[in-house]
């Protein structure tokens, strides 16, 4: 019972963090979009302030997510980032998607999958009684 309710909140956190890091990759579409414009205009400060405002929820929610998840795991699926920066490539700024650039994806995805799906290893367990005595 308690190994199921373990699991469903690694789920929980685990697709949040997948909300949070297609959050995050909406600070590259900002970005792109402030550096079409002139300095200290009105649309280069909003755009700039929607990269720093996407930076900083995502820090907050970042150690949210660290808390719920192994470090590895978390880190690792970063970089389905990049699957979001194809897409948003192609679909706000008519960006062509090449052949290799979908086999290195593929790549980055397996990795995903490989470290994500790996079982935990067992902590270690000290017997108590074998610790007292070498420290007598």
């Amino acid at each position: 019972m308690i190994e199921e309710e373990r699991q469903k909140n690694k789920a929980k956190y685990f697709i949040l963090m997948h909300f949070v890091l297609l959050f995050l990759s909406l600070n590259a579409v900002c970005s792109k979009q402030a550096a079409q414009y002139d300095w200290f205009t009105f649309k280069w400060f909003l755009f700039y302030g929607l990269v720093i405002f996407c930076l900083g929820t995502y820090a907050i929610a970042w150690q949210i997510i660290l808390k719920g998840l192994p470090l590895t795991v978390a880190f690792s699926n970063k970089a389905v980032a990049i699957f979001w920066g194809m897409f948003w490539g192609y679909v706000l700024f008519d960006e062509q998607i090449t052949l290799k650039q979908i086999i290195s994806a593929v790549i980055i995805l397996t990795g995903i999958i490989i470290i994500s799906t790996e079982k935990e290893p067992e902590k270690a367990k000290i017997n108590d009684a074998s610790e007292v005595e070498q420290n007598e």
